[in-house]
């Protein structure tokens, strides 16, 4: 029988021994599937490559409300460099790239960082009861299998940092390399609602073929200046806003409708020659009247991946109608999955918007009746 708290300090000090790992890294959780090709430098730096990305949540999500700025499609086509203080995204099939402050790997799991995150293995012994499981192989790879039991039920930066339930996992390490192969993560009760994916069972997390200590600086380094389209995000006031978003966009309409921005700051994606530029923007009512009533606004001169996704439901679900003697279209989102909504979701989701000239325009509504979305599109600019 192993010493425990002996085998776990040594992965711990293979883990701080290290500067830098390369691998495969897959992940699969009920229907969810992800296979992604990682580069990491320490403190922070990070690549990731999405082999396949399937997300059958995200699917749901799509159909609702049009899916995140990049989808499971998108992020097969993307690269995704870190490093340390920005992100870029290169979307290879457009040659086109994106440039985000601070870390946007896109993690499937409602704000836990899964991607590429062993940290954790150098505090086992302090933040875990360790129980052992027995040996075994993976993949003709002789692994010693560890029970974890947290000692405070708050975990995350995959079991460390950011706060959520974790009920047990199960760690089986390279008996050579002191690295994990396979980690086994069964979310706390509270948490199922966050892991919809995993439909109540456990996350399998699976790290192949590691080449340790073999990466340099160069390997987190982008190199912009072979780039087509580089947009980069920037935050701005909502006064500011208006001032440098390059297409008409009546922000203040929308607030007289007694509808109120998300946040203090509004951010746009925009180019090196400030001609391009898109935006999503949500609003949340600020009638107690209609607390749940919401819009999200897209709109720009450039057509995004996001804003393409909503021209295409629009283009085969939408019904056309006239805005300020401008062809649109209206459809109901909420009718397709009716039977898949919460109740205390508001059922009513309609989006009105297309292409008006050489800008985009798309508008959700939750909550918001169909002429009234109608005359708020009217008002904010198209």
């Amino acid at each position: 029988m192993i010493n425990l708290r002996d085998f776990a300090l040594k992965t711990g000090e293979a883990y701080e021994n290290l500067q830098s790992f390369e691998c495969d890294q897959e992940i699969t959780a009920g229907n969810l599937r992800i296979q992604a090709h990682l580069r990491f430098k320490k403190p922070r730096k990070l690549t990731v490559e999405y082999d396949e990305f399937s997300n059958p949540l995200e699917e749901f999500e799509t159909k609702l409300f049009g899916g995140p700025e990049f989808n499971g499609d998108d992020l097969e086509n993307t690269k995704i460099t870190y490093d340390g203080k920005s992100t870029w995204l290169h979307m290879l099939n457009k040659d086109t790239a994106i440039k985000k402050e601070g870390k946007n790997i896109y993690s499937p799991f409602g704000g836990v960082d899964v991607i590429g995150q062993l940290k954790f293995l150098t505090t086992l012994v302090k933040d875990f009861l360790l129980k052992d499981n027995g040996e075994g192989k993976i993949s003709g790879r002789k692994v010693q299998r560890l029970g974890l039991k947290p000692k405070v039920t708050q975990r995350s930066l995959f079991l460390k940092d950011e706060v959520f339930s974790l009920d047990k996992a199960e760690l089986a390490i390279d008996t050579e390399t002191n690295l994990p192969l396979k980690i086994t993560y069964h979310p706390g009760q509270r948490d199922q609602l966050r892991f919809p994916s995993s439909q109540g069972g456990p996350i399998f997390v699976e790290y192949s073929d590691y080449q340790v200590d073999k990466l340099s600086e160069k390997n987190f380094e982008f190199d912009s200046s072979k780039i087509d389209l580089l947009f980069e995000q920037k935050d701005f006031t909502e006064d500011q806003f208006s001032e440098e978003f390059p297409i008409p966009l009546d922000l203040e309409k929308i607030e007289e409708e007694g509808f109120e921005p998300m946040g203090d700051r509004l951010s746009m994606m925009i180019n090196q020659k400030k001609d391009r530029a898109y935006a999503s923007i949500g609003f949340l009512s600020s009638s107690k009247e209609e607390e749940k009533s919401s819009l999200q606004l897209l709109a720009g001169n450039y057509l995004s991946r996001e804003m393409n996704r909503h021209r295409a439901y629009l283009s085969e679900n939408g019904e056309e109608t006239e805005v300020n003697d401008k062809k649109i279209k209206v459809a109901d989102r909420g009718k397709s999955v009716q039977d898949r909504l919460s109740d205390n979701l508001d059922r009513s989701i309609l989006e009105v918007g297309g292409q008006i000239e050489e800008s985009f325009y798309y508008l959700l509504g939750q909550g918001v009746n169909r002429e009234r979305l109608l005359d708020i599109f009217a008002a904010i600019g198209p």
